[in-house]
């Protein structure tokens, strides 16, 4: 990635402090500067031959120096994880575990992203910079993220789906060698000279290559579909005659019920009737009785 002026980082394996110098900016360059997607600093701990170091860096180019072995790829290689890019972009380990620091049991890597101006990403929340923290570990669970509001240092989320939302807002794209190119791809770029190797370098740089793979998986979603398509089209006519089986057997259900409530009704009002009967006879014979007691 590129950023702007100059920076210069100064390690040893055994020494890791960070000295930055940082070049002259006009006020024009300054209000040209992008907004989001900026890298603003690098921190690391117990990662790789780092025991902890903090690179501040300037808004476009800067540049990392110091002798062999003493780091610098480090610095890149952190950012790549801290972005959710997995240990084989690198070419430095095999697995996460591979870049805790040796006789460490976790090793931490942190960025910041500037997060201003009118396309920012959910500012209310992440504020005007965004500190992604991915924590590794020689445990069972290897890696852990936390994503900060870079103002109050809050933790916003702990999803990898939240990470991979921000650097697709921010187009960045930690497998993209146009976006990070590493030591060893670079090496590879210039000592290539195969049309091939050149060709998949381009599909890979201009993400054709993701597209191709992204289509492809859409069409097989696709054919996935019309198979069930097809497949729901020659059951449906059974479907359909168990639909109206099962609508014939609800209003069959539905009269039986009427019926049955019809019953309960009449048989109610032939006990009624019963009762009534039983009444009357019993007045008559009251006033049968009456008058004969009377003669």
């Amino acid at each position: 990635m590129t950023q702007d002026t100059n920076s210069r980082r100064h390690s040893s394996q055994r020494n890791t402090n960070v000295t930055r110098v940082r070049g002259k900016q006009t006020h024009e360059n300054r209000g040209n500067e992008p907004e989001i997607g900026i890298v603003e600093s690098v921190e690391i701990v117990d990662f790789m031959c780092h025991e902890r170091a903090t690179v501040n860096l300037c808004p476009k180019v800067n540049f990392i120096t110091g002798q062999n072995g003493s780091g610098k790829s480090a610095i890149l290689t952190a950012l790549i994880i801290a972005l959710g890019g997995k240990a084989s972009m690198t070419n430095r380990a095999s697995s996460l575990k591979g870049f805790i620091r040796e006789g460490r049991q976790r090793a931490t890597v942190k960025v910041q992203l500037r997060n201003r101006g009118p396309d920012a990403y959910r500012p209310e929340l992440y504020g005007s910079s965004i500190v992604i923290e991915r924590q590794l570990s020689s445990g069972t669970v290897t890696s852990q993220y936390k994503l900060r509001n870079g103002d109050t240092g809050e933790v916003v989320s702990k999803k990898k789906d939240d990470l991979v939302a921000i650097t697709d807002h921010m187009a960045i794209q930690v497998d993209n060698p146009i976006n990070i190119l590493s030591q060893d791809a670079a090496r590879e770029f210039l000592a290539s000279t195969s049309p091939d190797k050149m060709y998949q370098f381009f599909l890979k740089g201009t993400q054709l290559h993701q597209l191709r793979e992204d289509l492809s998986a859409v069409s097989q979603a696709i054919t996935r579909a019309e198979s069930n398509i097809e497949r729901k089209k020659e059951v449906l006519p059974e479907m359909k005659a168990a639909k109206k089986r099962w609508e014939q057997h609800y209003e069959d259900m539905k009269q039986a019920r009427d019926l049955s409530a019809k019953m309960t009704a009449l048989s109610q009002q032939m006990a009624w009737a019963l009762v009534e009967e039983a009444e009357n006879e019993v007045r008559e014979a009251e006033e049968k009785l009456g008058v004969q007691q009377q003669k």
